[in-house]
Protein backbone atom coordinates (compact mmCIF):
# COMPACT_ATOMS: atom_id res chain seq x y z
CA UNK A 1 0.00 0.00 0.00
CA UNK A 2 1.47 3.73 -0.24
CA UNK A 3 0.19 7.03 0.04
CA UNK A 4 -1.95 8.62 -1.77
CA UNK A 5 -0.08 11.51 -4.03
CA UNK A 6 -1.21 15.40 -3.38
CA UNK A 7 -1.15 16.15 -7.33
CA UNK A 8 -4.62 14.38 -8.29
CA UNK A 9 -7.12 16.59 -10.39
CA UNK A 10 -9.71 16.74 -7.34
CA UNK A 11 -12.54 18.13 -9.67
CA UNK A 12 -12.27 15.24 -12.40
CA UNK A 13 -12.17 13.06 -9.20
CA UNK A 14 -14.93 14.79 -8.14
CA UNK A 15 -16.96 14.67 -10.75
CA UNK A 16 -16.07 10.39 -10.45
CA UNK A 17 -17.70 9.97 -7.47
CA UNK A 18 -20.35 12.71 -6.77
CA UNK A 19 -21.67 13.06 -10.38
CA UNK A 20 -20.94 16.75 -10.80
CA UNK A 21 -18.69 18.92 -11.42
CA UNK A 22 -18.80 21.28 -8.60
CA UNK A 23 -17.80 21.09 -4.72
CA UNK A 24 -20.58 18.20 -2.96
CA UNK A 25 -21.53 18.86 0.31
CA UNK A 26 -21.97 14.82 1.14
CA UNK A 27 -18.75 12.77 1.60
CA UNK A 28 -19.42 9.10 -0.27
CA UNK A 29 -19.15 6.56 1.64
CA UNK A 30 -16.16 3.74 0.80
CA UNK A 31 -18.43 0.81 0.83
CA UNK A 32 -20.48 2.37 -2.09
CA UNK A 33 -18.10 3.12 -4.40
CA UNK A 34 -16.20 0.99 -7.20
CA UNK A 35 -13.12 1.72 -6.37
CA UNK A 36 -10.47 -1.01 -5.59
CA UNK A 37 -6.78 -0.54 -4.78
CA UNK A 38 -6.61 3.28 -3.81
CA UNK A 39 -9.33 5.56 -2.29
CA UNK A 40 -10.42 8.71 -4.08
CA UNK A 41 -13.30 9.15 -1.02
CA UNK A 42 -13.65 13.14 -0.87
CA UNK A 43 -13.84 15.04 2.59
CA UNK A 44 -15.65 18.22 2.04
CA UNK A 45 -14.87 21.06 4.30
CA UNK A 46 -16.01 24.70 4.56
CA UNK A 47 -13.65 25.87 1.66
CA UNK A 48 -14.22 24.85 -2.23
CA UNK A 49 -11.24 22.76 -2.32
CA UNK A 50 -11.16 19.19 -2.28
CA UNK A 51 -8.67 16.74 0.14
CA UNK A 52 -8.85 13.42 -0.69
CA UNK A 53 -8.94 11.46 2.76
CA UNK A 54 -6.43 9.55 4.61
CA UNK A 55 -3.73 11.09 1.99
CA UNK A 56 -1.09 10.08 4.35
CA UNK A 57 -2.31 6.91 5.77
CA UNK A 58 -2.22 3.48 4.46
CA UNK A 59 -5.35 2.68 2.20
CA UNK A 60 -6.41 -0.61 1.74
CA UNK A 61 -8.34 -2.60 -0.87
CA UNK A 62 -12.03 -3.01 -0.87
CA UNK A 63 -11.98 -6.71 -0.80
CA UNK A 64 -13.36 -8.17 2.34
CA UNK A 65 -10.25 -9.62 4.02
CA UNK A 66 -6.24 -9.02 2.54
CA UNK A 67 -3.05 -9.43 3.34
CA UNK A 68 -0.72 -6.80 1.47
CA UNK A 69 2.02 -8.98 1.27
CA UNK A 70 -0.15 -11.79 -0.34
CA UNK A 71 0.09 -9.71 -4.14
CA UNK A 72 4.49 -10.17 -3.29
CA UNK A 73 4.26 -13.41 -2.45
CA UNK A 74 2.35 -14.46 -5.24
CA UNK A 75 4.84 -12.87 -7.71
CA UNK A 76 7.66 -14.03 -5.78
CA UNK A 77 6.05 -17.66 -6.10
CA UNK A 78 5.39 -17.32 -9.70
CA UNK A 79 9.23 -16.10 -10.38
CA UNK A 80 10.25 -19.34 -8.27
CA UNK A 81 8.38 -21.67 -10.50
CA UNK A 82 10.56 -20.59 -13.61
CA UNK A 83 13.69 -21.47 -11.72
CA UNK A 84 12.90 -24.33 -10.07
CA UNK A 85 14.25 -26.93 -12.63
CA UNK A 86 17.51 -25.45 -12.98
CA UNK A 87 17.93 -25.03 -9.19
CA UNK A 88 16.50 -28.52 -8.39
CA UNK A 89 20.02 -29.90 -7.15
CA UNK A 90 20.92 -26.93 -5.04
CA UNK A 91 17.07 -27.29 -3.23
CA UNK A 92 17.96 -30.82 -2.51
CA UNK A 93 21.05 -30.02 -0.51
CA UNK A 94 19.74 -27.61 1.56
CA UNK A 95 16.28 -29.64 2.09
CA UNK A 96 17.61 -30.96 5.18
CA UNK A 97 18.67 -27.26 6.30
CA UNK A 98 15.42 -25.66 5.15
CA UNK A 99 13.01 -28.54 6.87
CA UNK A 100 14.76 -27.68 10.20
CA UNK A 101 13.99 -23.87 10.25
CA UNK A 102 10.53 -24.33 8.85
CA UNK A 103 10.12 -26.23 12.27
CA UNK A 104 11.57 -23.59 14.55
CA UNK A 105 8.87 -21.19 12.62
CA UNK A 106 6.22 -22.99 12.28
CA UNK A 107 4.57 -21.36 14.86
CA UNK A 108 4.96 -17.83 14.47
CA UNK A 109 4.53 -19.00 10.51
CA UNK A 110 0.54 -20.69 11.02
CA UNK A 111 0.21 -16.60 13.19
CA UNK A 112 1.37 -14.94 10.53
CA UNK A 113 -1.02 -16.91 7.83
CA UNK A 114 -3.81 -16.99 9.81
CA UNK A 115 -7.52 -14.88 9.54
CA UNK A 116 -9.42 -13.58 12.78
CA UNK A 117 -13.05 -14.50 13.28
CA UNK A 118 -14.12 -11.76 14.86
CA UNK A 119 -16.66 -8.89 12.58
CA UNK A 120 -13.57 -7.04 11.74
CA UNK A 121 -9.47 -6.20 12.10
CA UNK A 122 -6.75 -4.04 10.85
CA UNK A 123 -3.33 -3.72 11.21
CA UNK A 124 -1.44 -1.15 9.46
CA UNK A 125 1.87 1.09 9.81
CA UNK A 126 2.21 4.71 10.85
CA UNK A 127 6.05 4.90 10.57
CA UNK A 128 6.25 3.17 7.53
CA UNK A 129 2.84 3.01 5.89
CA UNK A 130 2.15 -0.10 5.62
CA UNK A 131 -0.89 -1.87 5.27
CA UNK A 132 -0.43 -5.50 6.77
CA UNK A 133 -3.68 -6.69 6.90
CA UNK A 134 -7.62 -5.91 6.53
CA UNK A 135 -11.00 -8.04 6.73
CA UNK A 136 -13.74 -5.99 6.31
CA UNK A 137 -12.07 -2.39 7.09
CA UNK A 138 -14.93 -0.26 5.85
CA UNK A 139 -17.89 -2.01 7.22
CA UNK A 140 -20.02 -0.11 9.75
CA UNK A 141 -20.05 -1.50 12.93
CA UNK A 142 -20.47 -0.64 16.58
CA UNK A 143 -17.48 0.74 18.72
CA UNK A 144 -18.82 0.38 22.32
CA UNK A 145 -16.20 2.52 24.04
CA UNK A 146 -13.81 2.73 21.80
CA UNK A 147 -15.91 5.57 20.99
CA UNK A 148 -13.65 7.44 23.24
CA UNK A 149 -10.66 8.00 21.61
CA UNK A 150 -13.22 10.39 19.21
CA UNK A 151 -13.95 11.76 22.80
CA UNK A 152 -10.10 12.24 24.00
CA UNK A 153 -9.20 13.44 20.84
CA UNK A 154 -11.65 16.71 21.18
CA UNK A 155 -10.39 17.27 24.31
CA UNK A 156 -6.94 17.41 23.27
CA UNK A 157 -8.07 19.73 20.60
CA UNK A 158 -10.24 21.74 22.64
CA UNK A 159 -9.83 22.27 26.34
CA UNK A 160 -7.73 23.26 28.95
CA UNK A 161 -6.32 20.12 31.00
CA UNK A 162 -6.15 22.31 34.25
CA UNK A 163 -9.76 23.54 34.18
CA UNK A 164 -12.42 22.75 36.89
CA UNK A 165 -15.60 20.95 36.07
CA UNK A 166 -18.47 20.42 38.78
CA UNK A 167 -20.21 16.99 38.01
CA UNK A 168 -23.86 18.40 37.30
CA UNK A 169 -27.02 16.15 36.82
CA UNK A 170 -27.15 16.45 33.11
CA UNK A 171 -23.66 14.70 33.04
CA UNK A 172 -24.97 11.12 35.11
CA UNK A 173 -25.57 8.23 33.42
CA UNK A 174 -27.95 5.97 34.54
CA UNK A 175 -27.73 3.23 32.34
CA UNK A 176 -27.80 -0.10 33.40
CA UNK A 177 -23.94 -2.10 33.28
CA UNK A 178 -22.70 1.10 32.53
CA UNK A 179 -19.04 2.05 33.42
CA UNK A 180 -18.57 4.35 35.82
CA UNK A 181 -16.03 6.46 37.70
CA UNK A 182 -18.31 6.96 40.71
CA UNK A 183 -18.25 11.11 40.33
CA UNK A 184 -21.98 11.93 41.51
CA UNK A 185 -23.40 16.20 41.40
CA UNK A 186 -21.41 18.35 43.08
CA UNK A 187 -18.11 16.82 43.10
CA UNK A 188 -15.15 19.01 41.60
CA UNK A 189 -12.38 17.79 39.14
CA UNK A 190 -10.13 18.66 36.52
CA UNK A 191 -10.43 18.05 32.92
CA UNK A 192 -7.32 16.09 33.14
CA UNK A 193 -8.25 13.93 35.56
CA UNK A 194 -11.67 13.64 33.94
CA UNK A 195 -9.54 12.54 30.51
CA UNK A 196 -7.72 10.21 32.78
CA UNK A 197 -10.78 8.25 33.84
CA UNK A 198 -12.35 8.23 30.67
CA UNK A 199 -9.39 6.62 29.09
CA UNK A 200 -7.53 4.36 31.83
CA UNK A 201 -11.16 3.30 33.40
CA UNK A 202 -13.34 3.88 30.38
CA UNK A 203 -15.49 6.06 32.62
CA UNK A 204 -19.27 6.91 31.11
CA UNK A 205 -19.51 9.56 33.63
CA UNK A 206 -16.52 10.75 32.90
CA UNK A 207 -16.97 10.74 28.79
CA UNK A 208 -19.89 13.23 29.63
CA UNK A 209 -18.78 15.25 31.92
CA UNK A 210 -16.00 16.00 29.34
CA UNK A 211 -18.81 16.06 26.63
CA UNK A 212 -20.58 18.44 28.51
CA UNK A 213 -18.20 20.99 29.53
CA UNK A 214 -16.36 20.88 26.22
CA UNK A 215 -19.56 21.12 23.98
CA UNK A 216 -22.60 22.14 26.07
CA UNK A 217 -24.64 19.51 25.96
CA UNK A 218 -24.26 16.04 24.75
CA UNK A 219 -25.94 16.66 21.31
CA UNK A 220 -23.63 19.56 21.04
CA UNK A 221 -20.76 17.49 21.23
CA UNK A 222 -22.33 14.60 19.59
CA UNK A 223 -22.43 17.45 16.93
CA UNK A 224 -18.75 18.12 17.48
CA UNK A 225 -17.47 14.48 17.33
CA UNK A 226 -19.43 13.91 13.85
CA UNK A 227 -17.76 17.28 12.39
CA UNK A 228 -14.02 15.85 13.33
CA UNK A 229 -14.89 12.32 12.12
CA UNK A 230 -15.65 14.43 8.58
CA UNK A 231 -12.62 16.56 8.78
CA UNK A 232 -10.87 13.63 9.13
CA UNK A 233 -12.14 11.86 6.16
CA UNK A 234 -14.37 9.36 8.73
CA UNK A 235 -16.94 8.23 5.97
CA UNK A 236 -18.39 5.79 7.47
CA UNK A 237 -18.65 7.11 11.13
CA UNK A 238 -22.01 8.71 12.70
CA UNK A 239 -21.77 9.39 16.54
CA UNK A 240 -24.56 10.25 18.97
CA UNK A 241 -22.92 9.83 22.78
CA UNK A 242 -19.16 10.63 23.67
CA UNK A 243 -19.03 6.91 25.57
CA UNK A 244 -20.04 4.19 22.85
CA UNK A 245 -23.48 3.43 24.66
CA UNK A 246 -25.08 1.60 22.63
CA UNK A 247 -27.39 3.52 19.69
CA UNK A 248 -28.41 2.03 16.49
CA UNK A 249 -27.26 5.07 14.94
CA UNK A 250 -23.74 5.24 16.55
CA UNK A 251 -21.54 3.47 14.63
CA UNK A 252 -18.20 3.27 12.85
CA UNK A 253 -15.46 1.57 10.93
CA UNK A 254 -12.35 -0.29 11.59
CA UNK A 255 -10.57 2.39 8.91
CA UNK A 256 -12.37 5.27 10.56
CA UNK A 257 -11.40 4.28 14.32
CA UNK A 258 -7.94 3.90 12.28
CA UNK A 259 -7.99 7.51 11.27
CA UNK A 260 -9.08 8.60 14.30
CA UNK A 261 -6.33 7.00 16.57
CA UNK A 262 -3.54 8.05 14.09
CA UNK A 263 -4.64 11.65 14.54
CA UNK A 264 -4.55 11.17 18.69
CA UNK A 265 -1.25 9.49 18.35
CA UNK A 266 -0.29 13.07 17.45
CA UNK A 267 -0.16 14.04 21.45
CA UNK A 268 2.24 13.11 23.53
CA UNK A 269 -0.25 13.20 26.32
CA UNK A 270 -2.79 10.38 24.77
CA UNK A 271 0.68 8.22 24.55
CA UNK A 272 1.25 9.06 28.27
CA UNK A 273 -2.18 8.30 29.11
CA UNK A 274 -2.87 5.18 27.10
CA UNK A 275 0.50 3.72 28.88
CA UNK A 276 -0.99 4.09 32.17
CA UNK A 277 -2.23 0.69 33.79
CA UNK A 278 -3.46 2.46 36.85
CA UNK A 279 -4.49 5.87 37.91
CA UNK A 280 -4.89 7.23 41.27
CA UNK A 281 -7.22 10.44 42.08
CA UNK A 282 -7.76 12.68 44.55
CA UNK A 283 -10.79 15.08 44.69
CA UNK A 284 -13.75 17.07 46.28
CA UNK A 285 -17.34 16.21 46.56
CA UNK A 286 -20.11 18.56 47.16
CA UNK A 287 -19.37 18.81 51.10
CA UNK A 288 -15.80 19.48 50.18
CA UNK A 289 -14.73 16.01 51.78
CA UNK A 290 -11.39 14.66 49.58
CA UNK A 291 -12.13 11.47 47.71
CA UNK A 292 -9.62 9.05 46.78
CA UNK A 293 -9.61 6.34 44.94
CA UNK A 294 -7.51 4.09 42.37
CA UNK A 295 -8.87 3.50 38.79
CA UNK A 296 -7.19 0.04 37.26
CA UNK A 297 -6.85 -0.03 33.32
CA UNK A 298 -9.58 -2.06 30.93
CA UNK A 299 -6.42 -3.25 29.06
CA UNK A 300 -6.16 -6.47 29.89
CA UNK A 301 -2.76 -7.06 28.58
CA UNK A 302 -1.33 -4.52 31.00
CA UNK A 303 -2.94 -6.03 33.61
CA UNK A 304 -1.17 -9.35 32.63
CA UNK A 305 -4.23 -11.32 31.83
CA UNK A 306 -2.88 -12.00 28.56
CA UNK A 307 0.46 -11.51 27.10
CA UNK A 308 1.45 -10.38 23.87
CA UNK A 309 4.18 -11.81 20.90
CA UNK A 310 7.65 -10.90 22.34
CA UNK A 311 8.57 -9.25 19.16
CA UNK A 312 6.05 -6.56 19.41
CA UNK A 313 5.90 -4.20 22.02
CA UNK A 314 2.07 -2.80 23.27
CA UNK A 315 2.31 0.67 23.71
CA UNK A 316 -1.59 0.96 24.59
CA UNK A 317 -5.10 1.75 23.82
CA UNK A 318 -8.63 2.05 24.22
CA UNK A 319 -11.10 -1.16 24.90
CA UNK A 320 -14.84 -1.62 24.38
CA UNK A 321 -17.48 -3.93 25.06
CA UNK A 322 -21.48 -4.29 24.25
CA UNK A 323 -24.13 -6.78 23.69
CA UNK A 324 -24.40 -5.40 20.08
CA UNK A 325 -20.83 -4.28 19.71
CA UNK A 326 -19.15 -7.82 21.22
CA UNK A 327 -15.70 -7.01 22.26
CA UNK A 328 -13.37 -4.16 20.24
CA UNK A 329 -9.72 -3.43 20.97
CA UNK A 330 -7.49 -0.68 19.29
CA UNK A 331 -3.80 -0.92 20.03
CA UNK A 332 -0.63 1.04 19.15
CA UNK A 333 1.70 -0.70 18.88
CA UNK A 334 5.73 -1.23 18.40
CA UNK A 335 8.06 -3.07 16.53
CA UNK A 336 11.64 -4.03 17.80
CA UNK A 337 12.68 -1.40 15.57
CA UNK A 338 10.95 1.19 17.21
CA UNK A 339 8.23 1.25 14.27
CA UNK A 340 4.82 2.22 15.00
CA UNK A 341 1.36 -0.27 14.12
CA UNK A 342 -2.13 0.49 14.67
CA UNK A 343 -3.82 -2.70 15.48
CA UNK A 344 -8.13 -3.63 15.65
CA UNK A 345 -10.83 -5.95 16.05
CA UNK A 346 -14.03 -5.34 16.54
CA UNK A 347 -16.52 -7.51 17.37
CA UNK A 348 -14.97 -10.60 18.99
CA UNK A 349 -17.38 -12.79 20.83
CA UNK A 350 -15.85 -12.48 24.07
CA UNK A 351 -12.46 -10.79 26.20
CA UNK A 352 -10.79 -14.02 25.53
CA UNK A 353 -11.15 -14.43 21.92
CA UNK A 354 -10.51 -10.53 21.55
CA UNK A 355 -7.35 -10.57 23.09
CA UNK A 356 -6.03 -14.10 20.83
CA UNK A 357 -7.29 -12.63 17.74
CA UNK A 358 -5.10 -9.68 18.67
CA UNK A 359 -2.35 -11.83 18.90
CA UNK A 360 -2.98 -13.13 15.31
CA UNK A 361 -2.93 -9.65 13.89
CA UNK A 362 0.51 -8.57 16.64
CA UNK A 363 2.31 -11.89 14.80
CA UNK A 364 2.15 -10.52 11.40
CA UNK A 365 3.89 -6.97 11.64
CA UNK A 366 7.16 -7.96 9.95
CA UNK A 367 9.87 -8.89 12.43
Amino acid sequence: MKKLGTGIACLLTASLLCGCSGPASVIKSYSDTALNTTSLIINTNTSDDYDFFAKDLVIFPKSSTVSVSETEETSSSETDETLETDESSETKSTTKETTEETETTAAETEDEEADIDAETGLLAGTSTLTGVYGKAVYDRVYPASVTKIMTALITLEKANFSDKVIFTEDMVVDEYGAKLCGFEVGDELTVEQLFYGLLIYSGNDAANALAIHIGGSIDGFAAMMNQEAKNLGCVDTHFVNPSGLHDSDHYTSAYDLYLIFDACLKYDKFHETIRQTSYDIKYKDAAGETIETTYETTNQYFLDVYDYPDSVRVMGGKTGTTDEAGSCLILYDEDKKGNGYVSVILGAVDSQELYAEMNILLNKIPK
